[in-house]
């Protein structure tokens, strides 16, 4: 048994599924691609699938990774990349497929380029992210106020033609944090926030 990496772009109008809704489109998409795909045992066998880190709704990425599972007899890696991209609907193309004998490890951390519609500059940003950024964090059991600095890192801010772009790199697994606390922090001081992840790190 192999498992199966697959290394794709979720964008344009993709970015207005959910994760579940992604989840179900990818399971079709293995179906039709009519690779040799594990499946799970049981009344309702489907393939094992897993990602790498959620993608929330209204987000892009251009570095998502699903895993799955071949059995022994498995075509190459570049055959199972151009039968996962003939089957791919738009907004989705896949970019790499690696082979493992192991299981995807756990990603740590992604890299974010964020654009912010604003009136502030990008002197103006990076000022207010130089200082405490308290939020209102919900988990399923509570809430609380956190302040999320310490968290965005390798920040690098740019002046675009309509506000500012934020390239940052934002911690996954326990101490996830979500780019829209990041707007949910900013407020009434930005009209509109674009999120696309660049690149995982596991």
């Amino acid at each position: 048994m192999k498992y199966v990496f697959a290394t794709f772009e979720k964008t344009g109008t993709l970015r207005y599924i959910s994760h579940l809704d992604l989840q179900r489109a990818f399971t079709r998409l293995l179906l039709r691609s009519k690779l040799p795909i594990r499946f799970s045992e049981g009344f309702n066998p489907h393939p094992k699938l897993m990602f790498a880190q959620p993608l929330s709704l209204f987000q892009e990425s251009v570095c998502e990774v699903a895993e799955f599972r071949f059995d022994d007899a498995s075509p190459s890696e570049k055959e199972t990349l151009a039968r996962l991209q003939a089957v791919a609907p738009d907004g989705m193309r896949f970019v790499k497929v690696e082979f493992s004998e192991k299981k995807l490890p756990p990603c740590k951390a992604a890299s974010y380029e964020l654009t912010f519609e604003t009136t502030l500059s990008a002197s103006e940003m990076e000022t207010l992210f130089a200082h405490e950024m308290p939020v209102l964090k919900k988990t399923k059991t509570q809430e609380k106020t956190v302040d999320i600095a310490p968290l965005i890192t390798k920040k690098r801010f740019e002046q675009t033609e309509h506000g500012v772009q934020l390239h940052c790199v934002l911690p996954c697994g326990n101490e996830y944090l979500n780019p829209t606390y990041i707007e949910q922090f900013l407020g009434e001081r930005v009209t509109d926030m674009r999120v696309l992840r660049t690149k995982l790190f596991f």
